[in-house]
């Protein structure tokens, strides 16, 4: 059943109408937009991507979001909105990718989302909160969930899209993407609002209060979130059966009643169904076919309740202390008919014991199989689950003098995620196949079943957890070391130690008494070291001839783990100004990803042996029988990676209002942690030959059966090959692509009018499977980034009222799933904004009014020809939505 909410205050839109790039050709240390708690209060402030007061990264470009911005856009989440950021690839973690095949999501058991820069893996994009980590979420640890994070709590939000490992280590191989939250804040502000699309609805309300007594402040803020689940049967596109639209028919034999199999030949069996008396009615190569896609939903109802606090106060003139917290409960719903290993579409083995036993005329099969629907009996699969996010830090900053700073910093975070799925007994189902006694088999020949008989089948449980937990501290100092003739020479040193733990395990099994397993835990501690040296050689104060401007800068990190082993990792930039308004830069660097704790345990969730018959090229018969393994690896390596790009910035003074901006990009990012895939097919991939041993001696088979391995299945009397499954350095990605931002503000009409455009066009993804794999261009194909993102805007600005159009545009690629290959079509849904503020002196005063609409007007995603219709990574399903929102300043 569907939750309904009444709401009577609808949230706000104020904003500016683009994501764009900061920049300043005058003064690193003054980016337009990043007004941080200190900036605000006349200090030096950091920017993402340096450590260094008062200098942005050299060499790199910061893309920064505002508050407004996110306040605009009538979105549940946070990702969801910056899945409109053109380096941000929308496929990875994402809410709907349980529902649709053709992205690249993984699991994503509790349907959480995470961000995914330059489309390498969400796991390759690093998530900061005021430059500290989140913990990693789901029930596999995996991802780290941004839609924890409070958007009423939300300054700023800065995106580095370029490799960061030398400044904070692991996971910043594409960019990091760092929330800066308020810091300051004076008087109440109350928010609120509701949404709806076609068969859909949202609801937001906010509350922030904060003041400041000079030398300290508090700032307090609570923001709720609702949204209805959106069902596959509220769109007409989410089919199976797409011949309709020129694709195939993907429907399934697993109906109800569904199809009797013998020898491989189907039997569909008649609506009214069939018994041993009707067993002439059943046709050879007849098959019912479902379409059940539908009863699945493409995004899960949920709720969340957000808690925001920070404090800080300054003792003296040279020290500040300082608290933040952020508690973030998270509740969702959703009907699924398959989700990993649960499913109500079964093929079910019935023996000839069975009472209903039906038998098609003319064959002898003691057994048959039965595709089967379990939901017309029990109802789709209704997944729950929660995610209870914990986020606190503390820290103290001691102005040494005018000059030096040091800063002490302490975070622990806590993530608890948890799945609750009933789904069928499959011990209970099989003894009910194989009962004589006509009372309690179950009969899937279209007869009857009893209620006791259906639910004592769907008494089983599927309850996967973790919790996973991030801690740790850093000392910094940072100051100038001393002056040339550019500027200050600045340095900033430091260490950090981190501790990471992750608890899991699982409740399976029968209802009444599951069978509960608690995996060992996984620990890892990790302590670094790092330095930063900003160099300005030239600036305002000695420029000449063809140095308007040159800074320079130095980073290196040196990051040991107890697990992998160590790594350090250098970045070098320059920005160049040879003209007063046109600027150059150029960065270098190398990144790094530790592999995930759960992939390194031999015994890790879901580890295991089985018994394998594989296609053979080598074999007489066709085929070959052997042990596969599904294992983690304690000797996996680190993921590394190169970056460097160049760019190039126009503010032409003849031209007030007018910036231009390109950045060419390149990432080569090498030794991708995966598993060799474990199909009926893998001995014909010669991409995979070393994970295959034939003929394995004694000595080597005992060694991989007496690890503790769960054996699924018998050994076999002759082994003729063993195939390592488990996690290993694979493959790798080199991608390059461009950049770009033009925008153009200037007076019209009484106001301001902004006119922008802003893009990446993706050269190149070479992509190869294993080290010894020949890469291919993967640019533009299904799965992977497409060629060309971009966003183009027209913002008006005048007293109180606003108003931004927004047209984005994804373009069309490649289906490569099907034969003859698809060319999907391009994306180009069109968002609104209106709203007015009133500056009255009176009650008004303070209240702001705003109607926002995405999609205005009503785009289907590009048709794909895969399972669905549609790729969720690459579109929504969501169709127009419509906002109302309301805010109100005390």
């Amino acid at each position: 059943m569907k939750l309904g909410i009444t709401v009577s205050a609808i949230a706000l839109s104020a904003g500016m109408p683009a994501i764009a790039q900061t920049a300043d050709l005058s003064s690193p240390a003054e980016a337009p937009g990043l007004e941080a708690e200190e900036g605000a209060r006349g200090k030096e402030i950091v920017v993402t991507g340096s450590r260094i007061r008062g200098t942005g990264p050299v060499g790199s470009n910061v893309v920064s979001v505002s508050a407004a911005e996110i306040e605009a856009q009538p979105t549940a989440t946070i990702t969801e909105f910056l899945r409109k950021v053109p380096q941000i690839q929308g496929f990875g973690v994402d809410s709907s990718s349980a529902v649709v095949s053709g992205g690249q999501g993984g699991t994503n058991t509790t349907r959480g989302s995470a961000i995914n820069l330059r489309g390498v893996g969400p796991s390759a994009t690093l998530t900061l909160v005021d430059g500290q980590r989140l913990s990693f979420s789901g029930v596999s640890s995996n991802y780290v969930d941004a839609n924890a994070i409070p958007a009423a709590a939300v300054d700023r939000i800065e995106i580095v899209p370029d490799g960061a490992s030398a400044v904070y280590g692991s996971d910043a191989v594409a960019g990091v993407v760092n929330f800066i939250l308020r810091k300051e804040f004076e008087g109440i502000q109350v928010r609120g609002r509701y949404g709806v699309a076609d068969d859909y609805w949202l609801a937001q309300a906010s509350f922030m209060a904060g003041t400041n007594w000079g030398s300290g402040g508090v700032v307090f803020a609570y923001e709720y979130t609702r949204n209805d689940a959106l069902g596959g049967d509220e769109r007409d596109f989410v089919r199976f059966d797409l011949t309709g639209r020129g694709g195939r028919d993907y429907r399934n034999g697993q109906c109800s009643p569904g199809n009797i199999v013998v020898a491989g030949r189907t039997y569909a069996i008649p609506q009214a169904g069939v018994t041993p008396a009707t067993a002439g009615q059943l046709v050879a190569g007849t098959r019912n076919l479902c379409e059940n896609l539908s009863i699945a939903d493409i995004l899960p109802e949920e709720e969340r309740h957000k808690f925001y606090g920070y404090a800080y106060q300054e003792i003296g003139d040279r020290l500040r202390v300082h608290v933040q917290g952020i508690y973030s409960l998270r509740d969702y719903t959703a009907q699924a008919i398959q989700q990993g290993s649960t499913s109500n579409i079964v093929n079910l083995a019935v023996p000839n014991t069975n009472p209903f036993f039906v038998r098609p005329v003319g064959t002898t099969a003691t057994t048959v199989t039965v595709e089967y629907d379990f939901t017309p009996l029990i109802g789709p699969i209704q997944q729950t689950g929660f995610t209870d996010t914990l986020f606190l830090t503390a820290g103290l900053a001691w102005n040494i003098d005018d000059n030096w700073k040091v800063s002490l910093d302490g975070v622990f975070s806590e993530d608890r995620s948890a799945q609750n799925t009933r789904r069928i007994n499959t011990t209970v189902l099989t003894d009910r196949l194989r009962s004589t006694n006509p009372a309690l088999a179950f009969n899937p020949f279209g007869g009857a079943n009893s209620a006791d008989n259906i639910a004592a089948i769907y008494s089983g449980v599927f309850n996967p957890f973790a919790i996973s937990r991030t801690r740790g501290g850093s000392l910094q100092a940072d100051g100038s070391l001393f002056s040339i003739a550019g500027g200050d020479v600045r340095l900033a040193v430091g260490a950090e130690f981190l501790r990471y733990t992750s608890d899991a395990g699982n409740a399976q099994g029968a209802l009444a008494a599951p069978t509960v397993t608690i995996n060992p835990k996984l620990e890892r501690n990790q302590k670094s070291a790092f330095a930063e040296l900003y160099i300005p050689i030239f600036s305002s104060a000695n420029a000449t001839g063809m140095f308007e401007r040159l800074d320079l800068s130095a980073a290196v990190r040196y990051d040991d783990y107890s697990d992998v082993g160590s790594t350090t990792n250098p970045k070098f930039g320059l920005n160049w100004s040879p003209a007063r308004g046109v600027l150059f830069k150029a960065s270098y660097g190398t990144s790094f990803r530790a592999p995930g704790l759960q992939d390194l345990p031999l015994l890790r969730t879901g580890a295991g042996l089985t018994t394998a018959t594989w296609t053979d090229p080598l074999s007489p018969t066709g085929t070959s029988v052997g042990l596969q393994l599904n294992a983690g690896n304690p000797n996996l390596s680190p993921e590394s990676a190169e970056t460097w790009s160049i760019s190039a910035e126009l503010n032409p003074g003849l031209v007030p209002g007018l910036r231009l901006a390109a950045t060419y990009f390149n990432l080569l990012y090498k030794d991708l942690i995966g598993f060799p895939p474990r199909t009926t097919s893998s001995l014909l991939d010669p991409n995979y030959a070393f994970a295959v041993t034939r003929n394995p001696t004694a000595a080597q088979i005992t060694a991989l059966t007496s690890q503790g391995l769960t054996l699924q299945g018998v050994v076999p009397p002759v082994i003729a090959f063993l195939y390592d499954g488990s996690a290993q350095n694979l493959g790798s990605i080199h991608t390059d692509g461009f950049d770009f931002d033009a925008s153009y503000a200037f007076d019209a009409a009484g106001g301001e009018l902004t006119l922008g455009f802003n893009g990446t066009y993706t050269l190149g993804y070479d992509f190869a499977v294993t080290q010894i794999a020949r890469p291919l261009d993967r640019a533009g194909d299904i799965s992977f980034p497409v060629v060309f993102r971009a966003r183009a805007y027209a913002g008006f600005r005048s007293g109180g009222f606003t108003v931004n159009a927004l047209v984005n545009h994804v373009s069309g690629y490649t289906n490569t799933l099907v034969a003859p290959e698809q060319n999907v079509g391009s994306w180009n849904p069109v968002d609104i904004d209106i709203s007015y503020e009133f500056k009255d002196s009176g009650m008004l005063n303070g209240l702001a009014l705003g109607l926002s609409v995405t999609n205005l007007f009503d785009q289907d995603p590009p048709f794909v020809n895969i399972p669905g219709g549609w790729d969720p990574g690459q579109a929504s399903a969501l169709g127009r939505l419509v906002a109302f929102t309301l805010t109100k300043k005390f």
